[in-house]
C-alpha cells in the first residue's frame, strides 16, 4: 500500500482507476436490481406466487370502500354479479394517462354485457380528479381511494389494475401500464 492509489496484489492501481472501478460495481448493482424488480413484475402479473396484501387470486376479493368525486360511498360488494376491473390510478402518473382510452374503450365495448370499471385516485382532491376525469373523456365511476384499498392488495406502484369476476372473485392482477393485448387477455378471465 506504499502507492499514491495503493496496491491490488502488487500491481499500482491510479485513484481514477479505483474510482473507475467503483463505478462499474455501482452500474452492475443497478442493472441487477432493475433485472430483479423486472422478474418480480412479471411474476406478479403473471400470477405466479399470487398473494398480493390481503388479496390471493383465486379468493374472493377483500372487500374495500371508496369516496365517489360524488361525495357518496361506493363498495366493491355493490358490484357483485357484475365483472369488475378497479385501475388504480393518479393523474401525475404517465402510465395510467397512456392506459386509460384502452381502459375507455373496453369499458364502452363490455358495458352492456355487464362490465362495470371503478378508476380509484390515489388521494389526491375531488375537484383536480374531476377536472382529469372530463379533460381524458373517462364515463366510468372515478372514486378516490385514501390508500386503504390499494394497500389491501399490496399495491405499492400504480398503475395497478385488479380484475374481479361477477362472484366477487379475484382473477387477475396487473402492475403497470397494460397493452390492448394483457388487457384484453385479463378481461376474459372475468367476463
Amino acid at each position: 500500500m506504499g502507492t499514491a492509489g495503493g496496491a491490488l496484489n502488487g500491481i499500482a492501481v491510479s485513484p481514477e482507476l479505483r474510482l473507475r472501478i467503483g463505478w462499474v460495481v455501482v452500474a452492475l448493482l443497478f442493472c441487477g436490481a432493475i433485472a430483479l424488480f423486472a422478474v418480480d413484475i412479471t411474476r406478479w402479473n403473471s400470477g405466479e406466487g399470487a398473494v398480493y396484501g390481503r388479496a390471493s387470486i383465486g379468493r374472493p376479493a377483500p372487500v374495500v370502500s371508496f369516496q365517489g368525486l360524488d361525495g357518496r360511498s361506493y363498495s366493491l360488494t355493490s358490484y357483485l354479479g357484475h365483472p369488475v376491473v378497479v385501475n388504480f390510478f393518479a393523474t401525475w402518473c404517465v402510465p395510467c394517462k397512456a392506459e386509460l382510452p384502452l381502459i375507455q374503450s373496453r369499458y364502452m365495448q363490455y358495458r352492456a354485457r355487464g362490465l362495470r370499471v371503478i378508476g380509484a385516485d390515489q388521494q389526491e382532491d375531488a375537484p383536480q380528479v374531476r377536472a382529469f376525469v372530463q379533460a381524458h373523456g373517462v364515463t366510468y365511476l372515478t372514486v378516490i381511494d385514501e390508500g386503504d384499498a390499494i394497500d389491501a392488495y399490496g399495491g405499492h406502484a400504480i398503475p395497478m389494475s385488479l380484475f374481479i369476476d361477477s362472484d366477487g372473485v379475484l382473477r387477475a392482477v396487473h402492475v403497470g401500464e397494460m397493452s390492448a393485448a394483457m388487457l384484453d387477455a385479463d378481461l376474459q378471465k372475468i367476463m
